[in-house]
């Protein structure tokens, strides 16, 4: 009988749901889709150590062989305070689990010692072996940079990263801001020239996987 683990889109640091196939013989499927159009990325936790660290809302769902619990950053404020909440889930096990990101997603292998700093809405997940730091930009203007840009995220090699161009708290906060006050016509995308046009191509995204 194979099981699945799928986390709630919502509350995801908080429920789970068990899928699980009762049929006789033969095997049975599940579809899952994302609350915002993202990119779905399955890995294998075995391949990185047998531990992956994700942000808050990245995972989709995990085989019934990944433990899922919160890991809790080094400095205890950080997890209140981190603009989008920075709140990380430790996947451990042996099996696949599925998270999601929005925008360009960016693979980076880091050498041992190696440091990269990130906007801290940008991180997905990392594996097992990567350190990592979390603090606030200094001054005072950083406050009208919006959610998660007041914090940067520095991580350390050895390990595997993955990145997310657009998270989407960012996405609606920028929405949000461009949304005219006084009800009227649509919402200013920005850009320049040119009367309206057709729709392009250039939308969202979405992501799809197999089990």
């Amino acid at each position: 009988m194979a099981t699945m683990n799928y986390t709630h889109p919502t509350i995801s640091s908080l429920l789970t749901s068990d899928y699980s196939y009762q049929g006789e013989t033969g095997t049975g499927q599940v579809a899952l889709g994302t609350d915002f159009p993202s990119k779905i990325l399955r890995l294998n936790v075995p391949e990185y150590g047998g531990k992956l660290v994700c942000q808050k809302g990245a995972l989709l769902c995990a085989s019934h062989t990944i433990d899922i619990a919160m890991e809790f950053s080094k400095n205890f404020s950080t997890g209140f305070f981190g603009g989008e909440g920075f709140v990380l889930q430790a996947l451990t096990g042996d099996g696949d689990v599925f998270v999601k990101a929005g925008g360009t997603v960016i693979r980076r292998d880091l050498r041992e010692g190696e440091e990269l700093r990130i906007s801290s809405g940008c991180l997905v997940a990392f594996s097992q072996g990567v350190d990592y730091d979390v603090q606030m930009i200094k001054g005072f203007a950083n406050v009208f940079a919006g959610g998660e840009g007041l914090f940067m995220t520095t991580l350390r090699g050895p390990g595997v990263v993955w990145l997310q161009g657009q998270p989407a708290q960012r996405m609606i906060s920028e929405i949000a801001r461009r949304v005219p006050s006084g009800g009227g016509g649509g919402v200013y995308i920005g850009g320049g020239g040119g009367s309206g046009g057709g729709g392009g191509e250039g939308g969202s995204q979405g992501g799809e996987s197999q089990s």
